[in-house]
């Protein structure tokens, strides 16, 4: 399944696609995946390409940063295919770092990827810990009260059972009284407690919400039978299911399609750049032929957002 990929020579780690040992430990029970502590992986692009190039991208960054000469840029590395570990355990692999690297190339600066758990990305931002995050993480009007988006793709939620299974839910509707697996601090997390609150009200049984750190221990409770189903966004629950060897199957429809962007603290100077970076990977073709690598091109869209809005110009 390897596919040759040409941001290699701005991260050793593009030169190998998919490899099949990895997939498998990240998607079902091996640990390496986040496990809540942040490390630095290898640089997602480097160089002074996009300064050179006439692109000119590099001079939208504000000065303190192009002379500190890298942004950090914060990831959870659990979430195949969106990002996860390399054999080496270092260097994060996925749909993220590899859009990472080509914004890089584009900017002219170096991107320093950080292994984080998905529920202290957002607080990270807000406190200064990282300058970016990618983790396919969804905009909502909640979240855009501490950081900005620059929206990319957009797609929507899908529950996974173990194979065989009884309960086979075909809407949010039909989780109540069902033990759930999910992501600390996803959207799909606060789905299911307030599908729990409906059920009670409509008097059925709560929701059983089980959480966790990430969706390795997720998928370790719904595979050891202590979860009924799991939900994950659509492209990594359909990830988890073609690569569990036939141990999870998809349950009823996707739901809740929404776009997910690069988030950035308030007043950063970094959102023009990078949107302007995003509009330059979409144009050139880069943009899908990252998605079509990690068959994600449902998830494209024609032009970058801010907030769920045109780019003004």
């Amino acid at each position: 399944m390897d596919v040759p990929h040409k941001y290699g020579r701005c991260r050793r780690v593009n030169r190998r696609a998919l490899g099949v040992a990895m997939v498998a430990a990240t998607a079902l029970l091996a640990g390496c995946g986040s496990n809540g502590s942040e490390t630095s992986a290898a640089p997602a692009a480097s160089g002074a390409q996009a300064a050179a190039d006439g692109s000119g991208l590099n001079g939208l960054l504000p000065a303190e940063v192009r002379e500190r000469g890298y942004i950090t840029v914060a990831g959870d590395a659990s979430y195949p295919p969106i990002a996860s570990m390399d054999t080496d355990g270092k260097t994060m692999v996925g749909v993220d770092p590899d859009m990472a690297a080509a914004l890089g190339e584009k900017l002219g600066i170096e991107l320093r990827e950080m292994n984080s758990a998905f529920d202290s990305i957002i607080p990270g931002l807000a406190g200064g810990k990282f300058d970016a995050a990618m983790s396919w993480i969804n905009d909502t009007e909640e979240r855009r009260k501490v950081v900005d988006f620059i929206d990319y793709s957009m797609d929507g939620s899908s529950m996974f059972v173990p194979a065989g299974a009884a309960n086979r839910p075909e809407t949010l509707d039909d989780i109540c009284g069902l033990r759930v697996a999910l992501q600390k601090g996803t959207v799909q997390h606060t789905d299911a407690e307030k599908q729990s609150e409906k059920c009670e009200q409509d008097g059925k049984k709560p929701v059983d919400v089980q959480v966790f750190p990430d969706q390795i221990a997720a998928n370790m409770a719904l595979s050891s039978g202590r979860a009924d189903l799991s939900i994950a966004d659509t492209p990594v629950a359909s990830w988890q299911v073609q690569q569990s060897n036939g141990k999870f199957e998809l349950s009823g429809v996707p739901y809740g399609k929404v776009y997910h962007g690069m988030a950035l603290p308030k007043d950063s100077g970094l959102l023009q750049p990078f949107a302007q970076a995003f509009k330059a990977i979409m144009e050139d073709g880069t943009y899908q032929e990252i998605l079509k690598k990690w068959n994600l091109s449902d998830a494209a869209i024609p032009a970058p957002l801010i907030n769920g809005e045109p780019l003004a110009g």
